[in-house]
């Protein structure tokens, strides 16, 4: 089944604490974006590469394109103020004849082919599929007052990462319905659980990290530098 992918770029990465927004920024001779986008223009089954951008950027993206990515064809789109109103863009312009959508957080640079591949086959089976980690830390629900509420059991809890894979008809219908129901979500897997549809999970990658903070990125070069080796 042929996928599209979806690549959430719009956003300003203000922990950065750079005037370069995080997903422009180098990341061992290659910008954080060109690496994200690489994932899914290296992978077979994806005929459509679709980059949600900020406002104002088409140009300064197009030419960061042309140099690190020469005649692989990307589409181009611009964000809203949202995430999951740049995403809904971004399904705007998907291809009629895809079978999957993935969509992809441009800030996780590190995420393998593997991964994708093994996403692709459960979303492909279940309709929707995220990778997820299992959490190291108890966690806490905290109440007004910075008082603890409750101590949930972690055995069922996970972190979710992207890319996250659909069924493009599931992710356009779970879209759909936030959009008349004003649901927000803080991932797009949360959508598709609003909709009553399953949503199965795969064993994530700990190099797979969201790059928020000029930490993240130094951890970044490291494991890459690492795998070089």
């Amino acid at each position: 089944m042929k996928a599209a992918a979806i690549i959430a770029a719009a956003g300003e990465g203000l922990r950065m604490e750079s005037s370069t927004r995080k997903q422009y920024l180098e990341l061992e001779d290659k910008p954080v974006l060109i690496r994200s986008i690489q994932l899914f223009l290296d992978h077979r089954k994806v005929e459509q590469v679709v980059v949600v951008i900020p406002p104002g950027d088409r140009e300064s993206v197009g030419a960061m394109l042309e140099e690190y990515c020469p005649g692989r064809t990307v589409t181009l789109t611009e964000g809203g103020k949202s995430r999951q109103e740049s995403i809904s863009r971004g399904l705007q312009v998907v291809l009629e004849n895809a079978g999957l959508v993935c969509i992809h957080d441009a800030a996780r640079p590190l995420a393998s082919g593997g991964l994708l591949e093994n996403l692709l086959e459960e979303a492909a089976l279940h309709g929707a599929a995220v990778p997820v980690i299992p959490l190291s830390d108890t966690v806490k629900e905290v109440g007004p007052g910075g008082f603890v509420l409750k101590t949930p059991p972690r055995d069922s809890l996970r972190r979710v990462q992207t890319p996250q894979v659909f069924l493009k008809e599931v992710i356009a219908e779970a879209y759909g319905r936030a959009l008349e129901n004003g649901w927000p979500a803080t991932d797009d897997a949360s959508l598709v659980e609003m909709i009553g549809r399953p949503v199965k999970t795969v064993a994530g990658e700990t190099n797979n990290l969201k790059i928020t903070s000029p930490h993240d990125l130094m951890l970044a070069s490291i494991i890459l530098r690492g795998a070089e080796h």
